[in-house]
């Protein structure tokens, strides 16, 4: 295999390859197929492959696997501008300018990732999905030690569109996108979060003249935007009743402005995070202020009072400080609502002047 390349084009497509691969050791292996001057470079597991389709000058057509990281490490190290690459059976080589380098060819014991016959793609605004998976993702579990669904994110159909949900059984976190339709004859599937982590990265990263199309079968879901090509399997179990959790209405509501809570969150946090396992940040709301502390023995004690506008009874509550930034971070108006029923019932925090996004979280008992 020959051909020659833009360093930065090619290192990129490596590297976003190699995202699939959850190992990131070295026998992790990124496939390089090269037809005329088309180069598609993927990485895939047994749940997730991510494609990326390169124009390059070819000169030579074959096949290789090659180390992921090094790999894209490697020619971003190179000179500015074209490199060229030349694979044998043995090692890829590469060389821009007067620089050289080549690595060892590996064996990829994955076996190939077999395509489901897919559906009709819908057609999908990429910013609306990416702000929703932002507000979303972060509510899941890291690992299935808890329960396996709550790795995935919910996908259910609504009456007014798509509903996108996550919980990590201390945390939920619930996104309507309206007039959003992608499941088909299907009424909800679960979308493994590792996926939609790096969908949400792909999004990002994107020219936003590109189009985002997205086909959902019954049992993997594939993303395609520009040259780059996500497809997942599905998690096939059933999704907990989630709204079994949810209030019909709260007694006490407060709004304060985000921006200022952000701040004053971000100087808590860096307190709480001297004895992070044994801190919680204390809550007191009354009628025109909220007062946050952290107290650690032995340490010290941060303390921030913000002005805001409550309606109820005063209250005190206790958060893990890093579950409650992140939940006034998914929030997207200037101004934060925060209801509540009681100090040891799950706390709900939205958009002040919509109802689009819920984050609920449950407090600790003091």
């Amino acid at each position: 295999m020959r051909f020659s390349c833009e360093r930065d084009l090619l290192a990129e497509s490596i590297a976003s390859a190699g995202r699939a691969l959850e190992n990131k050791s070295f026998g992790s292996g990124v496939h390089l197929d090269l037809t005329g001057d088309s180069l598609v470079v993927s990485g895939h597991e047994t749940d997730i492959l991510i494609e990326v389709r390169t124009e390059v000058f070819g000169i030579e057509d074959g096949h290789c696997v090659v180390p992921a990281p090094l790999t894209s490490d490697l020619v971003r190290s190179l000179g500015e501008g074209v490199v060229e690459i030349e694979a044998d059976d043995i090692n890829l080589a590469m060389r821009s300018q007067r620089a050289q380098m080549s690595v060892n060819l590996i064996n990829d014991y994955n076996p190939p990732y077999a395509r489901q016959s897919e559906s009709e793609p819908v057609t999908v605004k990429p910013s609306d999905l990416r702000d929703a998976l932002s507000q979303v993702i972060r509510a899941s579990a890291k690992s299935d030690a808890r329960d396996f669904v709550y790795t995935g994110v919910l996908f259910a159909a609504t009456d007014s569109g798509l509903r996108l949900v996550a919980t990590d059984g201390v945390r939920m976190a619930i996104r309507d996108i309206t007039g959003l339709n992608l499941l088909g004859d299907d009424t909800e599937v679960i979308v493994p979060s590792r996926s939609l982590a790096e969908l949400e990265r792909m999004l990002g990263s994107k020219s936003a003249q590109d189009e985002l199309k997205v086909t959902i079968s019954s049992k993997e879901a594939s993303f395609e935007m520009g040259d780059t090509l996500l497809v997942t399997r599905l998690i096939e179990e059933k999704y907990r009743d989630y709204r079994q959790i949810l209030q019909p209405s709260y007694p006490n509501r407060m709004v304060a402005p985000k921006k200022e809570m952000m701040e004053a969150l971000r100087r808590l946090r860096r307190m709480a995070r001297e004895n992070r396992d044994l801190t919680n940040l204390k809550m007191d709301i009354t009628e025109t202020s909220i007062t946050m502390s952290v107290h650690i023995p032995q340490v010290g004690t941060a303390r921030e009072e913000l002005d805001v506008t409550y309606v109820g009874e005063d209250i005190a509550l206790a958060f893990d400080p890093e579950l409650l930034n992140e939940g006034v971070d998914a929030v997207t108006s200037d101004y934060v609502a925060m209801e509540m029923t009681a100090a040891n019932k799950a706390v709900k925090l939205s958009n002040a002047d919509n109802s689009e996004l819920t984050y609920l979280l449950m407090p600790i008992r003091q």
